[in-house]
Order: structure tokens, then sequence, then C-alpha cells
């Protein structure tokens, strides 16, 4: 299932990027512009709910720089932290229309919560014990936005944080609305 999804998003990246190659369709005037926004979201294989903040600043036309943070609500016994560096290959659908690939590098603070319980001279106690793991990973996605004022972008993104472990691999459906400047 994971390769067919990863198939998915690579497939949708390399039909944005022929997209952004036609001429009609990229709308000019966007280098330097801006925006932060909030995120929220599910994270597929953790079950659980995702919220975040991100900036996004465009170098170029077509290219932009998308850093962000998001936080894995507790779910069981673990939760985490994600550090995103990601950049996106815009492809201008019409004037309020986005849809790009996401590439990019992410790390992950993954906290495990355990309780164990300890029987010394018949006596049962409970103790909680905490472990935090930190991996590197890729981010790999497609997303779309639309323009629904002048300041007011919303969109909807799919991503997938790659880590050479895959206990740490995750998928995550996400939401944003951001103020455009």
């Amino acid at each position: 299932m994971k390769k067919l999804v990863l198939l998915a998003v690579c497939l949708a990246g390399f039909v944005t990027a022929g997209f952004a190659q036609g001429g009609d369709v990229i709308r000019k005037g966007e280098k330097g512009v801006s925006s932060v926004g909030g995120i929220a979201g599910y994270a597929i294989d953790n079950r659980t709910l995702v919220i975040g903040v991100d900036y996004r600043y465009n170098l170029k036309d077509w290219l932009r720089l998308a850093p962000s943070v998001l936080h894995t609500v507790k779910s069981e016994d673990r939760s985490a932290w994600y550090v995103n560096a990601d950049a996106h290959y815009l492809a201008r659908i019409t004037d309020e229309v986005t849809l790009y690939p996401i590439g990019g590098l992410g790390l992950s603070a993954w906290k495990f919560d355990y309780k164990k319980v300890k029987l010394p001279d018949d006596e049962e106690s409970t103790v909680k014990e905490s472990e935090t793991k930190i991996r590197a990973g890729l981010n790999l996605g497609f997303g779309g936005e639309m323009r629904v004022t002048k300041d007011l972008i919303i969109g909807a993104e799919f991503r997938y944080n790659l880590t050479p472990e895959r206990i740490y691999d995750q998928a995550m459906l996400l939401a944003r609305a951001a103020y455009y400047f």
C-alpha cells in the first residue's frame, strides 16, 4: 500500500510539473510574495490529529520555499514533532488555483511513553518512562491551493515523510488556511 501511495505522489508531481511548463499557465508577478498559515490534518499511520504552522516565500514565479513545524497529538503511547524545509514547484492553473509537488527534508522527534510494572518484594508499583528518538527523512507529496480573497488562501496537501527506518515513516493529509502578503 505504501509503495502505491508513493507512486501516486510521484505521478502527481510529474503531471503538475508538466502543467507548469506550459507558457499560458504560469501567472507572472508572484516573485517575493509570502504567506503565513495554520495547518490541521490527520496523520494516517499514527491515526491522530496534526496541527502546525508554516511560512511560504516565492523565490521565483514558479518556485517557493516552505518551512513548517507540525505536531502529531499523542496517540496511544507516542507523539511527534516535525520540522520541515520543503520546496514547491508551482503550476498556476488559473489566477486563483495553484497545484504543486512537494519535495524537501524533514526532521522528526518522536516521544514514546511507557508504563512498566516493577515487583520488588511482592509489591506492585508502576513506573512511567519516556524515550525520544530523532530521525531525518525526505518529504514527498503534492498539494493545491485556492485564493479565496486577495489576502486569504486555503489549500490541501498530501505529504509523506520517508525515513530510513520504516517505523518512523508518516503519511499525512493536511488542510491549510493562510494570510497572503
